[in-house]
């Protein structure tokens, strides 16, 4: 088996990688998820997992930088990071206003306006997002992850964006070596070794049509979920033997079928909810059932043929893929409750933290509740309020406590001892 180079005094413990998904302001539910793992797990196990490999794509490479930050401090990751999404307020956060829709026609025909906001140049969107770009820019001490990755609480980080020039998928990488290490031959996707900075990560979560585009030197980047949501890939590329994957949408029942009959006439906001869900939500199942087949026929081809068999299938595969493939294990957890729903309670209920947001969040409320349904998708993207995030971060903790079990199995030969 071609395994990894381990670093020293590693031992047996399996490179763990943890890998976010994008979804707006869906993401506190991931702050749950790892606050109950930072905190509860973490006495049971006696001690806390080190994720060796952080991956996140969108909002999730937001909070893969977080931790990567903090990886010094990991019991406190999860109560500092759910505090500050408690914290906000939603007319605080985002502008969405009659401008920003006057200008959305000519950034969808090439012509958007290049706004420069503290340095940084930003293209179209018609949600404006300057508090938010603040918050990130505030919470992450960026200098510290280099500090965290030369002192061994983790080995690298990497986080999706798509370059829209070029529709590639492009995977900002940093790590000790300072390059990036052998990539996919998929022409669409290349690794690019840098000092992970505020930048990278708010292109990667640049919701398209919503949110700005970011420029990194001379080239506009958005949402790195429109091809790569939830970033299995760039955490195998990069040596994990175990993947913990933290999904935002919930898995419905097999057997639930909805008549469609019973469809409502799709309304504005309701289409551009479903759009994103399709871009950034659909992904995940299918990369993990890809990883599991793959996992079965490495053990198929394993048992059932000769040394110099197996070692003909590793050569064969590299040459197609630039790597070998490996068994690599996995668990996820995803929303026991539909978080667009949870949006559409939370506007119906008009439990906000703040009650203004002009005219633009108003029309939006309203947009979220006139169909009188369950579905508000749209808004759990942007919903970036202190009520709602709550509401998901205790859902994240909730369906963690729920698998505690099965995550101490899955962690357990992965804790560094106080």
């Amino acid at each position: 088996m071609s395994a990894p180079t381990r670093p020293p005094n590693r031992g047996d413990r399996p490179r763990v990688a943890l890998v976010l998904s994008g979804g707006g302001a869906r993401g506190a539910y991931e702050a749950g998820v790892m606050r109950y793992i930072r905190e509860d797990l973490a006495g049971d196990l006696g001690g806390q997992v080190q994720f060796d490999i952080i991956s996140g794509t969108s909002v999730g490479g937001i909070h893969a930088c977080f931790f990567a930050g903090t990886a010094d401090i990991p019991a406190k990751q999860g109560r500092l990071l759910c505090d500050r999404w408690e914290s906000f307020v939603l007319e605080e956060m985002v502008s969405f206003g009659v401008k920003e829709f006057m200008r959305a026609p000519a950034t969808l025909l090439g012509s958007g306006h290049i706004e420069e906001v503290e340095g940084q140049r930003r293209l179209g969107g018609i949600v404006q997002t300057q508090q938010l770009e603040r918050v990130v820019r505030r919470l992450i001490p960026w200098s510290r992850i280099g500090t965290n990755i030369r002192d061994g609480h983790l080995e690298s980080l990497s986080v999706t964006a798509t370059d829209i020039g070029s529709g590639k998928t492009v995977v900002f990488v940093q790590n000790a070596g300072g390059r990036a290490p052998e990539w996919s031959k998929d022409p669409f996707v290349r690794a690019q070794a840098v000092t992970m900075g505020p930048e990278h990560a708010l292109a990667s979560a640049a919701l398209p049509i919503l949110f700005p585009a970011i420029s990194i030197g001379e080239r506009f980047f958005c949402d790195g979920g429109l091809r790569q949501n939830t970033p299995l890939s760039p955490a195998l590329r990069l040596g994990a033997d175990k993947v913990l994957v933290i999904g935002l949408r919930q898995q419905p029942p097999i057997s639930q079928e909805i008549p469609e009959e019973s469809m409502p006439f799709p309304g504005a906001a309701f289409l551009v909810g479903k759009v994103l869900d399709a871009f950034l939500l659909d992904h995940i199942d299918y990369d993990l059932d890809r990883l599991r087949r793959f996992n079965a026929l490495i053990r198929a081809v394993r048992a059932a043929g000769s040394p110099d068999y197996a070692a003909r299938f590793d050569q064969v595969v590299s040459e197609m893929r630039g790597a070998p493939y490996r068994v690599v294990d996995e668990f996820m957890i995803r929303p026991s409750s539909d978080l667009g729903e949870v949006a559409g309670q939370i506007a119906r209920s008009g439990r906000f933290k703040g009650s203004g947001g002009g005219a633009g969040i108003q029309l939006l409320r309203r947009l979220a509740t006139s169909r009188g349904g369950n579905d508000a998708d749209l808004l759990s993207y942007i919903l970036f309020d202190g009520f709602y995030a709550a509401e998901v971060a205790r859902i994240g903790y909730e369906d963690a406590r729920s698998h505690h079990d099965e995550l101490a199995k899955f962690l357990g030969d992965a804790v560094v001892p106080e």
